[in-house]
């Protein structure tokens, strides 16, 4: 049970109940007992950089692992489907768990190893970075940059305030 009761959308204000519907989800409850301008921002980044020019298979790589290395379930509840609709089969799904990524292409080990030092430390090393820029230029590396700390400042609020998993996965779709 969250630690914060979340926003009842049965009694919603109509601005409430529309960020809401943009992405059904216990964690757009919880965000609405913010400011629906902080939910509404959230869902907007989120939409952005689900849109990005970054390679899907690669955004939900990243997005499973930073919930892993931050120990959201419910990240990996939310993203598993979508990775798996996107090409990334079950001994990828098991690396990304694990932490051992042989089985990965060696982009991905870059992108991966990337993603790992910046949930380590507020600054990748040189070594985390450099692979990732060789992998997915510098736009993709800054896409992932951005797409780590989105991640982490979400399981950060997910974890804290110990937001329920929904009872299915939703879509972006309308976000």
């Amino acid at each position: 049970m969250a630690r914060i009761a979340l926003v009842d959308t049965s009694v919603a204000t109509e601005r409430e109940k529309t960020i809401y519907h943009r992405f059904p989800a216990n964690l757009v409850a919880g965000l609405l007992r913010t400011t629906p301008d902080i939910a509404d921002g959230y869902l907007a980044l989120g939409a952005a950089l689900s849109s990005s020019p970054l390679a899907p298979r690669i955004r939900e790589m990243v997005i499973l692992r930073v919930g892993v290395l931050c120990g959201s379930s419910y990240e990996w509840m939310q993203h598993a489907d979508i990775a798996t609709s996107v090409g990334v089969g079950q001994d990828e799904l098991a690396a990304i768990q694990s932490g051992e990524f042989s089985t990965l292409t060696e982009g991905e080990r870059a992108v991966l190893r990337f993603v790992d030092d910046m949930v380590a430390q507020p600054k990748a090393g040189t070594a985390a970075f450099d692979g990732a820029v060789a992998v997915l230029g510098e736009q993709g590396a800054a896409t992932v940059s951005l797409l780590t700390g989105f991640y982490m400042m979400t399981a950060r609020f997910l974890e804290t305030l110990e937001i329920d998993l929904d009872a299915a996965p939703t879509s972006w779709e309308n976000a």
